[in-house]
């Protein structure tokens, strides 16, 4: 991160730049980042960084999801061939991203399924066999 440096106008420049904030999120723990999050990595008020956030939001540089009633999440904004803009939120799940388990939890789901039906169709046609 920069230093605290005047400009030529005298001015004190900014001690963290977009490249700074763009860095932070990218490096953030889970798929998104809050303010609060980057405030305890950079050297800037959470203030500073929502004003900072909303400037880069207007750029396309980052986007924002209101997830509480003052709860603000916010992600890189990746000008990939998709255009997609999308968090990959499976990447927050550390041990189970690129893992088989979203495939495993299908399995078990299919056979309980299996196994509802089935126990359906043995309840059902006892009450059948009763009724005739």
């Amino acid at each position: 991160m920069s230093n605290d440096k005047r400009d030529d106008s005298g001015r004190f420049a900014a001690s963290v730049d977009d490249t700074d904030i763009l860095e932070a999120i990218d490096q953030a723990p889970g798929p998104v980042a809050t303010a609060a999050e980057l405030a305890d990595i950079l050297p800037i008020g959470r203030r500073a960084i929502r004003e900072r956030l909303l400037d880069l939001e207007e750029r396309d540089k980052v986007a924002r999801k209101t997830v509480g009633a003052r709860s603000v999440v916010w992600w890189l904004i990746r000008n990939d061939a998709t255009g997609d803009d999308t968090p990959d939120f499976r990447s927050g799940f550390g041990a189970l991203a690129g893992s088989d388990f979203a495939e495993q939890v299908k399995a078990v789901g299919d056979d309980l399924d299996r196994d509802f039906r089935e126990s359906e169709r043995e309840l059902f046609a006892d009450a059948d066999d009763t009724d005739a």
